[in-house]
């Protein structure tokens, strides 16, 4: 009797392959993929740094509950849609305070940010939709379109918030995320989010925190991507280094800037690389669950990002560097504006070693996401990797004068991956 998952889909089966200098090219268009086995997704796409769309991945997530089959309006067409399960979300998920931005109100280049009860955010929601349907009924409508709520609910920790609640799982292309495997083992906030808003709700002009990998899989709707290439966003900041806060197809051509177009359906997940500048728009009511993630592929990638985000810090406060203590104070700053500093960074390396190590010498290996176990290859090239880039550690002067002995750290980590 053939069970429904087979044993290889919980496994990471990662295998060596070689990767020449002109596999690095640009694609022409960004690919959309289905049926995508581990060991391409992460040789092709993740260890490239290139972006890549994946069908076919939230079928049996249970917030597909979260959406309600709707026919079409159009007597010409036997097509059918999904749309917004309003009462499910109700009782499902308790009248709990969200985190919600007016993207039609900017403060210091953001969104106006909001805290609604979660039941209130679906009436408005709900409320617009209707409003919005009756006034395309009405042939000679006044209603300005401009004028309504556009509040987009962002950045919704509910899985932490409900950790009982299994409402989707993590596809196993994307598994290998050593910032979760530290925050949700050791309890802390971690960078799994759901996304809720109306038609034409938008996020901003920016790359994703640290400089790290993020998935976006749509549970309903359809959105816009714009994305560039890390390099090509140096076009577009003013004399000052100031990126714009929002972009468009005539801003990019007027700068010669490459970019893609994704037009992401539901059910698929795009992938975002490491410093691909992006904005993305809701063409229709939208649900999205969304990581942000690092891992050894682009480990090195946030290290540089944490030097420079520090170089940046140390040079806004310059002025005070005869103050007692400026280096302490220069990384408290770096992790209130970057998220994490130089310390936060050193205890993920020990923490995701400690664990690499001890996969390594024993048969059983750690679940990630309750679900995924690492092959031994894999295994080895994250321990290649943490050498890699703890031996960089152990060069940077900041490391080396820290009164934190942050240095002898680096070094014990060292010793034990040296093996």
């Amino acid at each position: 009797m053939a069970s429904e998952e087979r044993d290889e889909d919980h496994l990471l089966q990662l295998d060596p392959e070689e990767i020449g200098q002109n596999d690095r090219q640009l694609p022409g268009e960004i690919e959309r993929c289905t049926g995508l086995n581990y060991n391409d997704f992460f040789w092709r796409y993740m260890h490239k740094n290139f972006p890549v769309i994946i069908t076919d991945v939230s079928n049996e997530w249970e917030c597909q509950k979260w959406t309600v089959l709707q026919e079409s309006r159009d007597l010409n067409s036997n097509t059918s849609a999904s749309s917004i399960n309003f009462d499910y979300l109700k009782t499902r998920i308790p009248n709990c305070p969200v985190p919600v931005a007016d993207c039609n109100s900017s403060y210091f280049n953001s969104h106006t940010k909001l805290e609604l009860n979660f039941h209130d955010y679906l009436d408005k929601w709900r409320s617009g939709i209707e409003n919005q349907s009756s006034a395309s009924q009405e042939v000679n409508s006044n209603v300005d379109t401009t004028s309504r709520d556009n509040l987009y609910l962002k950045d919704w920790h509910l899985a932490a918030q409900m950790p009982g609640y299994n409402f989707y799982k993590v596809p196993k292309y994307f598994a290998s995320d050593w910032l979760n495997e530290q925050l949700i083992d050791q309890k802390k906030d971690d960078y799994r989010f759901v996304y809720m808003g109306p038609k034409n709700s938008w996020t901003s002009y920016h790359a994703d925190v640290f400089g790290s990998f993020s998935w976006s899989t749509n549970i309903v709707g359809l959105k816009k991507w714009l994305i560039m290439p890390p390099g090509e966003e140096l076009k577009l900041n003013d004399r000052l280094g100031n990126p714009p806060f929002s972009i468009d197809e005539k801003m990019l051509d007027e700068h010669n800037v490459r970019y893609y177009t994704i037009n992401q359906r539901a059910n698929e997940a795009v992938f975002v690389p490491s410093g691909w500048f992006h904005q993305v728009w809701n063409l229709t009511d939208t649900i999205s669950i969304n990581h942000n993630w690092f891992n050894a592929c682009n480990i090195a990638m946030v290290w540089q990002n944490l030097r420079s985000n520090l170089k940046a810090v140390c040079k806004e406060i310059s002025d005070c560097q005869q103050m007692d203590n400026f280096e302490a104070h220069c990384q408290t700053m770096l992790r209130a504006s970057f998220g994490i500093n130089y310390l936060d960074f050193i205890e993920l390396l020990e923490f995701i070693a400690t664990r690499r190590l001890a996969e390594k010498t024993a048969a059983t290996k750690f679940l990630l996401f309750d679900s995924y176990r690492k092959n031994d290859y894999h295994v080895q090239y994250d321990l290649e990797c943490l050498r890699k880039v703890t031996r960089t550690l152990t060069e940077d002067p900041t490391v080396q004068r820290s009164p934190l002995r942050l240095d002898e750290r680096c070094r014990q980590l060292l010793a034990r991956l040296e093996f």
